[in-house]
């Protein structure tokens, strides 16, 4: 069993990057234990979450045992995920490898200016989702740690444009829970989505996620671009809680190829000075026959 703490490289860009994660949250996906094993044939599930429904694969699975990188299911040909973030100076992205997950950190400078998100995420690149794919995206999640109740953080899924590096003219899609002052916790779609979506949790799962001890929590993101539809949710114990949606950047007939997918923390202008951190355990990616 390996704990290795590394601190991540960082480079100051004229550029930077918005965050992986600005606000919202995903679905967890019918499968086994058994799914993880490497040699295991990949199931298929019904149902892309949208009136069309598509066969879907699992393509990719990454159970980080002792904090591994490589995936034990790998259809995709990606090899092991890569760590990235933002390239804000200052900013201390961080990762330690535990057994069975990744702990991802980041802190955001006091100075940084408002406009400026975070972030420190673990990727799958390079894929390739273009116009006419299906394809969905799962994590499974615990112990958030953030300014609470102040606000200002968020984790979840990404599927953007690019590598590992999370830049701001990369275009996205994203899933996240949202910390906001008060303690407002929100799944929320902040980009990709043609109009905002969101839907404010209950007590029962702030409990849940941030309670003693948390109980883990899985994010899904399901990218329909033959119907240019999307579905978001987020499950934790045996309730779901999902969000559908329009995309408005990776569409069924045209926009960019989807080539990272990925999971991680950020933290936003509520949090000046403020340290985030995750437990990423599953990660899988799923797509459709061919895709």
């Amino acid at each position: 069993m390996s704990n290795i703490s590394v601190k991540v490289p960082q480079t100051f860009l004229s550029r930077v990057g918005r965050s992986l994660l600005a606000t919202a949250a995903f679905t967890l996906i019918a499968t086994t234990a058994a799914d993880a094993k490497p040699g295991w044939h990949p199931v298929v599930i019904r149902g892309a979450g949208t009136a069309d429904p598509a066969n879907l694969t699992l393509a990719y699975d990454a159970t980080f045992p002792d904090g591994s990188l490589q995936p034990s299911v790998d259809l995709l040909g990606v090899n092991a995920m890569q760590l990235g973030d933002t390239l804000v100076a200052g900013s201390n992205p961080t990762f330690s490898a535990l057994p069975g997950e990744l702990l991802v950190s980041i802190t955001r400078p006091v100075d940084l200016s408002p406009d400026l998100i975070v972030s420190e995420s673990a990727w799958a690149t390079p894929v390739n989702f273009g116009p006419g794919s299906v394809s969905r995206v799962s994590v499974t999640l615990r112990a958030p740690v953030g300014p609470i109740p102040g606000g200002g953080f968020a984790m979840g899924l990404v599927a953007k444009t690019g590598g590992k590096d999370d830049l701001v003219d990369d275009t996205r899609i994203a899933v996240t829970v949202n910390v906001r002052p008060g303690f407002l916790v929100r799944l929320n779609v902040p980009f990709g989505s043609v109009n905002p979506t969101n839907m404010v949790l209950p007590q029962e799962v702030k409990d849940a996620i941030f309670g003693s001890p948390p109980k883990p929590f899985t994010l899904s993101l399901t990218i329909d671009r033959m119907n240019g539809t999307g579905k978001a949710a987020l499950k934790v114990g045996d309730k779901m809680y999902p969000l559908t949606f329009v995309l408005s950047d990776f569409l069924a007939a045209s926009g960019p190829p989807i080539t990272a997918m990925g999971a991680g923390i950020s933290v936003n202008a509520n949090g000046p000075g403020q340290t985030a951190s995750v437990h990423i355990r599953d990660f899988r990616i799923y797509t459709s026959a061919g895709g």
